[in-house]
């Protein structure tokens, strides 16, 4: 007898390549989240720290912790106290771009708003306050966007989470 040989693909090696394939993709695509929240975090925390160099800048230039006019803090709309924070730290390198986590999912509504992830302290014009306590935070950010505790930035630039401070 003779036998052909045919250079097609059968159903069953097309069955199981599929399945090996699904197989790849269940495997991987847990993990591809994992990293997509863990690279979320790390830039969240790289903001938080050029916002501390914007800070301790701001300080070595002023010899002072940035001081919020009165009418700014009193006013009801939440955009003037973010674009006073932010519009005062720029010249300092922490621009509009490091104020939002990228988990956080509040965004620009239009090119007049100002938004951010992150709360500063409100010291007072004496140049040590800001340093007065090891364990007083310098910024602290808004909600648990990491699941694991609000990140909290402490005077010597160390960056921790809420659980773990306190």
């Amino acid at each position: 007898m003779s036998r052909q040989t045919g250079a097609g693909v059968t159903l069953l090696e097309m069955l199981v390549a599929i399945v090996v394939i699904a197989i790849l993709i269940a495997v991987i695509a847990p993990s591809y989240k994992a990293i997509r929240l863990q690279a979320e975090k790390a830039v969240c925390i790289s903001h938080m720290r050029v916002i501390h160099t914007g800070l301790d800048n701001h300080m070595l230039d002023k010899n002072r912790w940035p001081q919020m006019p009165k009418a700014v803090f009193d006013s009801k709309d939440e955009t003037d106290f973010w674009k006073w924070w932010i519009l005062t730290l720029e010249p300092y390198g922490a621009g509009e771009p490091h104020w939002l986590c990228p988990s956080d999912k509040v965004r620009k509504d239009s090119a007049d708003e100002y938004n951010s992830s992150y709360l500063p302290a409100l010291f007072n014009s004496h140049h040590h306050t800001p340093y007065r306590w090891a364990k007083q935070p310098w910024l602290v950010e808004r909600g648990n966007l990491h699941k694991r505790g609000a990140h909290i930035m402490l005077p010597d630039g160390s960056i921790h989470s809420s659980r773990d401070v306190f």
